[in-house]
């Protein structure tokens, strides 16, 4: 054992002692931090835009009122030119009399287009009574109504927060066993490339080497995954972990779980031995970093496959494959 110990203390020191390695230990919650702060920023409500509205003509008055209130603007009819408003919209026609100012903030084009067409029916339907249109035409022009149904989606379509919240530990999960595995095949290379693991074999056995290869490479993972998986039930106990939050609240609330957390540490550790076992090997068999690259394409190709079966339960949970849980390369995910 202190064989093993001793090897795992050089690997963790070997790379602990790098500044490049507590660069990358604070990427992660940097990275966190900056997309909750945009994906508030992003999905933060708007306030009711609020409007005055002047016209000579009070009907007219009415009628913008209601298509910008249907629109979500706050209206207000009629109101002396007070406000701090930032633009002015005019609105003039041809019958006398029939124009209007709209004053606040810039209104979407698409509520400008309604706005005018809606203004433009109700002076036609008043030009036509104007001009004795027959009552009968009138009555059945006012009786075409248009009618807007909404439906509720159906719970199966709406968006699972749990398995997001699922995939985003996963994906934290994914990233970190990665790069511990490029680590690991690395410490592996370094010691067959300089000719340094016959040195060790001859004061350690075999066993010994990989048990402290693992031990060493584990430890640092271990630290980089606290961090991050850290640094995710920190955010979730803030207002970015809301559910109102959206997807940045679904993402967030899995890491809100303390036994989920612990779990997924389990599942990290099955993983990490289970790759880094066969990346040793590969390791071993390699004369060099380009060969080691070369043959190690295998094991990273499952993983990537690891990586797309869990995205594909994502997209189609009622679907997924759920025989992959058998298979020791995806078991551990």
């Amino acid at each position: 054992m202190s064989r093993i110990f001793l090897i795992a203390g050089r690997e963790f020191a070997a790379y602990t002692s790098a500044a490049s390695f507590w660069v990358a230990l604070l990427l992660g919650p940097v990275l966190m931090l900056l997309g909750a702060t945009i994906s508030a920023e992003v999905l933060k409500p708007q306030p009711a835009q609020t409007v005055s509205i002047e016209a000579a003509d009070p009907a007219l008055a009415n009628a913008a009122a209601r298509r910008l209130s249907s629109a979500g603007a706050a209206t207000t009819v009629v109101v002396p030119r007070q406000a701090q408003a930032r633009t002015r919209l005019l609105i003039t026609s041809s019958e006398k009399g029939a124009h209007l100012e709209v004053r606040g903030e810039p209104l979407p084009a698409a509520t400008v287009d309604a706005l005018r067409n809606d203004l433009l029916a109700d002076l036609r339907a008043r030009s036509l009574r104007k001009a004795g249109a027959p009552a009968a035409a009138l009555e059945a022009a006012d009786k075409l109504t248009v009618e807007m149904a909404a439906s509720e989606i159906s719970q199966d379509a709406k968006p699972d927060a749990a398995l997001f919240s699922r995939f985003a530990v996963t994906l934290v999960l994914w990233l970190n066993l990665a790069g511990a595995l490029g680590m690991l095949l690395q410490a592996i290379v370094r010691e067959r490339a300089n000719r340094a693991l016959e040195g060790l074999l001859a004061a350690a056995r075999a066993q010994e080497l990989v048990m402290g290869k693992l031990l060493g490479v584990s430890l640092i993972s271990l630290l980089v995954l606290a961090c991050w998986l850290g640094c995710g039930a920190a955010l979730a106990a803030t207002p970015f972990g809301n559910a109102s939050a959206g997807v940045a609240g679904m993402l967030l609330s899995g890491f809100a779980d303390p036994a989920a957390l612990i779990q997924a540490g389990i599942i990290y550790l099955a993983a990490f031995c289970m790759y880094g076992a066969a990346i040793i090997g590969v390791g071993a068999l390699a004369r060099d970093v380009a060969s080691a690259q070369n043959l190690a394409r295998p094991v990273f190709g499952v993983l990537l496959l690891v990586f797309f079966a869990t995205l594909g339960q994502l997209m189609s949970p009622s679907n997924g494959p759920g025989w992959l849980l058998w298979a020791p390369p995806f078991t551990p995910f």
